[in-house]
């Protein structure tokens, strides 16, 4: 059709959708958005529970060992794994790049422990809705976040609380594997596996758990081979550092035969108080009769496992040789959480939540106890003020044992001034926490040199009767030349003032 000068041709209107497609296009865009919201719940509660109180708690013992090695060098990191703590030597390199960005405060030094925190509350609910529903998810989120012995974690800056939030991350995919698995994943899940053993080598025992997942999910079992292979590769890329752990066992010799008291309290640190415990315990049991599944894995064929297994091994193992303590198995709380909230999800509409508030007013004062600095494992935070208050330039400082060094590494500006008189390498030259310290009969001359006047001891909260030659050296040499003036007692911590 011809047009005149001037005319515009006349547009075809395009008809409006259905109102049915209209509908669907709303729901599709609120469930992305629930999706997104249904984690970030748990997530903040989770992290302002990290937040609260972890400016306030000072260093315990090992946290001054993350904080020490941590500020070495990478290859004095990797040095020192190579004669003790290898299996740690990942996280201490990560930790590394943390203190290059955040600084070494004490609140810096858990910032990573907290963010894992809220990642593992997310991931809890995030899986909770992928196998059975929203609610169940956003109850198991809740409860992890609300849990005393996550949020302890939290506050420490240790590996505990990382390896929670991967292992519950990795089952997030091991689950994603059994509806839609493609080598790509395969390959993610076994590199996770892999970085999951070298955050913390225990923590692979996650695997045992997911393999009797699969064995008891008729759907999944064509998974085996695929899966076999991924986590056997991962298993293999972690075995050097295995090798090495087998030679740096005796790092847990201080670790004695569990017995059915360590049962009991694992049970304790995982539910809380015992009415607590009876709710918990209640849901958990509803949940293992009820829920259903939304996919080809079953909560309990998923979750039982989860929570059995890795303390059921360790404890097992450690009849004959001791590995186990319980932050070993923390990875298996959030396996709790699930099971509890697929009982407490039967509930009538939402009155889930007032269980919720009863269990989390029960945990109130567990809380508020734990974040009180004076109930916490170590205060050396207050013993490197004693020193910083009553120390004079130029005063001497032993250790008893060598690898409380690590005090005055973790607080360097408070011990800034002190004479280390007994080293004579450095941790980070030893590749070790105390490092090298002179023999006995040097140790005995330095201490009653003409220009030694106050000396400082630090040691534990009591010292054992049988010393080795060094500290009997510094013990004999203090007590014959020296009187004492002071005396200082911190929570795991003796000062003692020494002068001529």
């Amino acid at each position: 059709m011809d047009l005149l000068r001037g005319e515009r041709p006349a547009t075809v209107e395009r008809p409006d959708p259905p109102i049915e497609d209209a509908g669907r296009g709303g729901d599709a865009g609120w469930e992305r958005w629930r999706a997104w919201l249904l984690p970030a719940v748990p997530a903040l509660l989770a992290l302002a529970m990290g937040v609260w109180g972890a400016a306030r708690l000072p260093l315990w013992r090992d946290e001054a060992i993350t904080a020490e090695i941590a500020r070495r060098s990478v290859p004095d990191i990797l040095w020192c794994a190579r004669h003790i703590d290898a299996v740690h030597a990942a996280y201490y390199l990560f930790m590394h790049g943390v203190i290059q960005v955040f600084g070494a405060s004490e609140f810096a030094l858990r910032i990573p422990s907290i963010a894992a925190f809220a990642a593992m509350a997310a991931g809890i609910a995030v899986l909770g809705r992928k196998i059975m529903s929203g609610p169940v998810g956003l109850i198991a989120g809740l409860i992890c976040a609300g849990a005393p012995f996550a949020s302890h974690y939290a506050h420490e800056a240790r590996s505990y609380s990382l390896v929670a939030a991967l292992t519950v991350w990795l089952t997030v995919l091991f689950v994603d594997l059994a509806e839609r698995g493609s080598r790509r994943r395969y390959a993610a899940y076994g590199a996770g596996i892999a970085l999951l053993g070298l955050v913390h080598l225990f923590a692979l025992l996650i695997l045992p758990a997911h393999l009797v997942t699969l064995l008891l999910t008729r759907r999944t079992r064509t998974m085996l081979r695929p899966w076999s292979a991924a986590a056997g590769g991962a298993v293999v890329a972690v075995s050097p550092l295995m090798a090495l752990a087998v030679t740096q066992r005796n790092a847990l010799d201080w670790l004695t035969r569990p017995g059915w008291l360590d049962v009991r309290f694992l049970v304790e640190t995982f539910t809380g108080p015992p009415i607590v415990a009876y709710l918990l315990g209640a849901a958990i049991a509803v949940g293992l009769i009820t829920a259903r599944s939304r996919g080809p894995i079953s909560p309990q064929a998923l979750a039982v496992p989860w929570l059995l297994l890795p303390a059921t091994v360790l404890l097992l193992v450690s009849q004959f040789h001791p590995f186990y303590t319980y932050r070993y198995v923390i990875g298996s709380l959030p396996a709790m959480a699930l099971l509890a909230a697929a009982g407490l999800v039967r509930l009538p509409y939402r009155t889930w939540l007032a269980p919720l508030v009863v269990m989390a007013v029960l945990l109130q004062p567990l809380h508020v106890e734990q974040r009180r600095p004076e109930k916490w494992w170590d205060n050396l935070r207050g013993a490197a003020q004693i020193v910083e208050r009553e120390s004079r330039p130029g005063d001497a400082i032993v250790f008893i044992t060598a690898d409380r060094r690590s005090i005055a590494e973790a607080y360097p500006d408070e011990f800034h001034g002190l004479r280390d008189v007994t080293m004579r390498r450095t941790p980070a030259e030893a590749g070790n926490f105390g490092g090298e310290e002179y023999d006995p009969a040097e140790i005995g001359r330095r201490l009653t040199s003409a220009g030694t006047n106050r000396v400082w001891l630090l040691e534990g909260p009591w010292r054992m009767p049988s010393l080795v030659p060094q500290d009997r050296a510094k013990v004999d040499a203090l007590q014959r030349n020296y009187r004492q003036a002071s005396v200082w007692r911190v929570t795991g911590i003796t000062l003692t003032l020494y002068q001529r």
